[in-house]
């Protein structure tokens, strides 16, 4: 009820303001609201960004347990989880709800989402706990976490984290998968292709563009196939047909339906005019439309859909051959 009340008095000021012949008084938002609303809009940015992370981590996970022998040397153990990045933007009110909500604080490095029946999963960690060391080595930052896991190959991982006040000590038995993490990052569509040093964003602006899972493995597998075969060192339109190729394989892998991949980059190109141009000299410091000329990319990506449908049809065998 207060809040439905500081809705209707707010409304109620503006339309008395909109009324007067003299300039008003300039106020603070908080003065338009009360503290339940406000609490209540930070907790449900909350719940929106954990959503958004746990959506990546499950897909993300799929692709690259299922995409293992296709990686390469860009192999490690998985460990199934999200943890919160610290970013300053976000303001205190989004901290002090992250804080209610999952005992996450702001400094912390701590799990927002778990992956079921992963590494993680299995050993125990949960929501809200707060890693402090792995492999022996004080933690810094979600890169150096996932980095220090990754680069262990002596058994099972070695995980020290905080529960409230209690230290807990755990190992982690791993399970191999593609290496490169995808990170979620608040911004707007055309940002996946910005690299954490071997990993990669995804932002919240194509999280939120992808209307299913389907269609989000589509970006997720793109952007860990430029990673895993170090495809970013010459952009260009030859090189995103060759990500497209070697992504589709990874999402089908994964058991995502890639027959959505042609009326989806369809989207994504209607939202990237400058992607209907082969002109790269218009683009002078990127030299090439960030994601590739999109036409060309689109007749490659029906070919390599079909492709993959006919050996899925055959019970063959779906290996990309030569990228």
């Amino acid at each position: 009820m207060r809040s439905t009340a500081a809705i209707a008095l707010a409304v109620g000021l503006l339309v008395s303001i909109a009324g007067c012949s003299t300039p008003p008084t300039p106020t603070t938002d908080r003065e338009f609201s009360d503290g339940a609303l406000h609490e209540a809009y930070a907790e449900a940015s909350v719940r929106l960004y954990v959503r958004r992370q746990a959506r990546l981590l499950a897909v993300n996970y799929a692709i690259r347990t299922a995409g293992t022998d296709l990686c390469g040397d860009a192999v490690g153990p998985i460990l199934g989880i999200a943890v919160w990045r610290s970013n300053p933007l976000f303001g205190r009110s989004f901290f002090e709800a992250l804080e209610r909500s999952y005992g996450v604080w702001a400094g912390s490095i701590a799990v927002v989402a778990v992956q079921p029946g992963s590494p993680a999963d299995r050993a125990g960690i949960r929501v809200g706990d707060q890693i402090s060391s792995v492999a022996g080595g004080a933690i810094h930052s979600d890169v150096d976490l996932f980095d220090r896991a990754a680069s262990f190959e002596a058994g099972a991982i070695p995980i020290t984290l905080l529960r409230g006040e209690q230290e807990i000590r755990i190992a982690v038995e791993p399970l191999r998968a593609c290496h490169p993490e995808a990170f979620l990052e608040i911004g707007d569509l055309m940002l996946t292709d910005r690299a954490r040093g071997n990993h990669f964003y995804v932002t919240s602006g194509f999280i939120r563009f992808a209307k299913t899972d389907d269609e989000l493995a589509l970006v997720v597998a793109h952007e860990l196939a430029h990673r895993i075969s170090g495809m970013r060192v010459v952009p260009g339109p030859q090189v995103e047909v060759r990500a497209d190729r070697l992504g589709l394989y990874l999402a089908a892998r994964a058991g995502y339906d890639i027959s959505v991949a042609p009326a989806f980059w369809d989207r994504v190109a209607l939202e990237q005019p400058w992607s209907l141009s082969d002109d790269v000299e218009h683009y002078g410091w990127t030299r090439v439309p960030p994601h590739g000329y999109m036409p060309s990319r689109a007749a490659a990506i029906r070919k390599i859909v079909a492709e993959i449908q006919r050996k899925i049809e055959n019970g063959e065998p779906l290996q990309p051959g030569k990228i």
